[in-house]
């Protein structure tokens, strides 16, 4: 995944957060436009937007506040392209295998830091099949 596109994934995130507030504040005039909105940051697959505004109807009829997931940024970022291809370096240099599995900025600066330091165990970053 590019730069770009983890940022965009981010901007799509949070610009969903402050819709759903919008809607729950009933912000929007009719649902035309809160589906018009939700297109504009590229949410446009019909199934997903039918069956995520009935889930905001339901929220909204029933009185449902935010949730504390969207009135708080998430503590945890993906690692960045950066970091994977850093990772992937030190990785080949020691002649190890590099992570499988996801990781957040912060599990890969701690990666990075162990093949650095030559204490890196495969094993633990593996994601078992």
């Amino acid at each position: 995944m590019s730069a770009l596109s983890e940022a965009l994934k981010r901007s799509q995130d949070a610009s969903l957060l402050v819709l759903e507030k919008s809607y729950l504040r009933g912000a929007f005039e009719d649902d035309g436009d809160f589906l018009e909105e939700c297109q504009s940051i590229g949410c446009t697959d019909a199934s997903d937007l039918a069956l995520y505004l009935n889930s905001m109807r339901l929220r909204y009829r029933y009185g449902a506040e935010p949730t504390q997931a969207e009135t708080q940024k998430p503590a945890t970022k993906a690692a960045s392209e950066g970091q994977w291809k850093f990772i992937r370096d030190l990785a080949d240099r020691a002649q190890t295998v590099a992570p499988d599995g996801p990781l957040t900025a912060e599990q890969a600066s701690t990666v990075i830091d162990q093949l650095k330091a030559g204490t890196y165990n495969p094993d633990e970053w593996t994601v078992p099949l």
